[in-house]
């Protein structure tokens, strides 16, 4: 079986140091402000979370539990599947991540995840993205490459 969850929000949840604060500065007409919390784009901001997820899930990876960057696949038997997903949902709770309840799928024989599909039989290409991509115009100029 299978469970594949999405980390909602992403790197916001990530919480920056008030000291490194200073370095998001940004000016807008309405005043300057600076980021208290992870924004994507920031540099190094995806393997930062990374990080985070890693340190979250160490005991699991590898076990029953695949995670990339906010991703994250549960794999186990029918019998042990539940069991799993308490350990993930505990942890989740614990650390504080949330769930992006409408892209996770639980206690499935085959899911998406990070662009392919995953089931008993292995890893494979998700024919949707490659259907999208070769229907994408040919560029005929310089600006459009």
């Amino acid at each position: 079986m299978y469970t594949f969850g999405d980390g909602y929000k992403g790197y916001h949840q990530v919480k920056i140091v008030p000291k490194d604060q200073l370095k998001t500065t940004f000016t807008t007409p309405w005043g300057t402000f600076c980021y208290t919390v992870m924004p994507f784009g920031l540099c190094n901001a995806p393997g930062t979370f990374q990080l985070l997820m890693n340190k979250v899930f160490h005991q699991f990876l590898g076990l029953f539990l695949q995670v990339f960057i906010n991703d994250f696949g549960v794999y186990s038997d029918r019998t042990s599947h539940l069991t799993k997903l308490e350990l993930v949902f505990q942890r989740l709770d614990s650390s504080g991540v949330t769930l992006n309840l409408e892209k996770t799928t639980i206690g499935f024989s085959k899911g998406k995840m990070v662009g392919h599909i995953v089931s008993k039989d292995g890893v494979a290409t998700n024919l949707e993205k490659l259907d999208r991509i070769s229907k994408l115009p040919f560029p005929t100029t310089k600006k459009a490459l």
